[in-house]
């Protein structure tokens, strides 16, 4: 094994338990392994180990951490930060690292509110907009728009917005419903997360439309999650796009907005709109 081989091993593996560890980890064993891929070309030494990695004459490029590096070194890095080392029968150590940022974005603080926007393409169906405001920690209270409807639902009631007529019609919603929508989470995101909790998936780097990105696809010969795909942001690992059997959504945004008066108001449609004009009915919604 050579010292640029035994560099890039070490990279691989520089995955550690909190993020901080994580950076100065990988960075050292960057640091590492430019210096010793700096050295071999000095010595005009092409293919004296026989086994140099392909692609090691990129152009120069930048990391997905932020780092500058040369042509060399950045291809070899992104050979490890892309691939890493797979054990038996789980992703590569790179691809876990990436996952748990992800799952780390999809995971809201305490008491925050879910926002996000996006346009939503059923699959056979033509483009809609998605906006979304969810309180957190699954109680099933959410305000969205979509299908050029606006409702709102908490686990007593449901609102529906009429705009030509700025009139609120409000109607209970029985406990089965509620129990329903707590199951059944509205956050488009919600796909993204079966995917990256199936423990087979795996990041590729590419960009969306221009924005540094990782695909995320799983591993599985069928089944729902074999045909989904996502995209999501390397800057924040917030999703930009995600695609399934059920059609395609392209986030705007996806954001954790504190639950201060102003935002919960977002939540129902009677406090999104004042002064709109309230009906109530009785029975069951």
């Amino acid at each position: 094994m050579t010292q640029i081989d035994e560099l890039l091993r070490q990279t691989a593996n520089a995955v550690e338990p909190d993020d901080e560890a994580e950076r100065r980890a990988i960075g050292r064993a960057q640091r590492a392994l430019s210096a010793a891929i700096a050295a071999e070309a000095a010595q005009d030494r092409p293919q004296a180990s026989g086994k140099r990695h392909r692609g090691t004459r990129l152009p120069r490029r930048a990391t997905g951490l932020g780092l500058a590096v040369s042509g060399a070194a950045a291809a070899a890095i992104t050979v490890v930060a892309l691939v890493g080392s797979t054990g038996p029968g789980g992703p590569a150590a790179a691809d876990a690292a990436i996952i748990r940022h992800i799952r780390a974005e999809l995971t809201a603080p305490a008491g925050s509110i879910l926002h996000e926007t996006a346009t939503v393409t059923p699959t056979g169906g033509s483009p809609m907009q998605f906006e979304l405001w969810l309180q957190t920690g699954g109680t099933g209270v959410y305000r969205v728009i979509k299908y050029g409807q606006e409702v709102s639902q908490s686990a007593t009631q449901n609102e529906i917005y009429d705009p030509s007529t700025r009139r609120v019609t409000v109607s209970p919603l029985p406990p089965a419903t509620h129990a329903y929508e707590v199951a059944h989470s509205v956050d488009l995101a919600s796909k993204l997360k079966e995917m990256v909790n199936s423990g087979q998936t795996t990041a590729t780097a590419t960009t969306f439309d221009g924005i540094l990105a990782y695909e995320i696809q799983v591993n599985v010969p069928d089944g729902q999650l074999s045909n989904a795909t996502a995209y999501v942001a390397q800057s924040d690992y917030r999703p930009l796009e995600i695609d399934s059997s059920k059609g395609k959504a392209v986030f705007s945004a996806y954001e954790y907005l504190p639950a201060t008066p102003a935002n919960d108001a977002l939540l129902a449609v009677t406090t999104a709109h004042p002064g709109s004009t309230v009906v109530n009915q009785t029975g069951k919604g």
